[in-house]
């Protein structure tokens, strides 16, 4: 029997991940992002009992995931951008409930899973707008150049 490889968010373990005969691998980041006790607990004993390892992605691999999300508009954390790029590095489904994580890697035809959530129905890009003007802007971009007002973020309906 083949084994199957996962990538683990730290959401996979907030919401209760346990592991089954299959291959799981993290990012070490995440070891710092789960902070309830029971959470860094499991993740502890699955450290401990090597039912999890933890590997780091290859720069280009990051660098791809990088690229992806900026022309996606997604925010993400560099463990987020890690944990895609690892995903994609080891060729693996990705566990996790952040919407985020998902929509990206959806986009570079990563599959996911999540335990206590449905997961994204369809892929969003997402663009910038100054809540005042309507001016468009980057993502990096809080206040609006022009006017003052705060920059928010939309669904962008028509891609392409």
């Amino acid at each position: 029997m083949k084994l199957v490889k996962y990538v683990l968010d730290s959401s996979a373990f907030i919401g209760g991940f346990l592991p089954e005969e299959d291959e799981y691998f993290t990012v070490h980041e995440v070891i710092d992002e789960v902070g309830d006790d029971i959470s860094k607990e499991r993740l502890s004993y699955f450290l401990n009992s090597e039912k999890i390892k933890i590997k780091d992605p290859k720069q280009e691999n990051i660098d791809k995931v990088v690229k992806k999300t900026m022309e996606s508009g997604d925010n993400l954390s560099l463990t987020d951008i890690k944990i895609i790029a690892l995903s994609l590095e080891l060729d693996s489904s990705i566990i996790s409930e952040d919407y985020g994580i998902q929509n990206v890697s959806s986009m570079l035809n990563i599959r996911f899973k999540s335990i206590r959530e449905l997961g994204i129905k369809k892929i969003i890009w997402w663009e910038y707008y100054c809540m005042g003007c309507k001016k468009k802007y980057s993502k990096d971009k809080k206040i609006c150049g022009d006017c003052g007002n705060i920059i928010k973020r939309r669904p962008i309906t028509n891609k392409y």
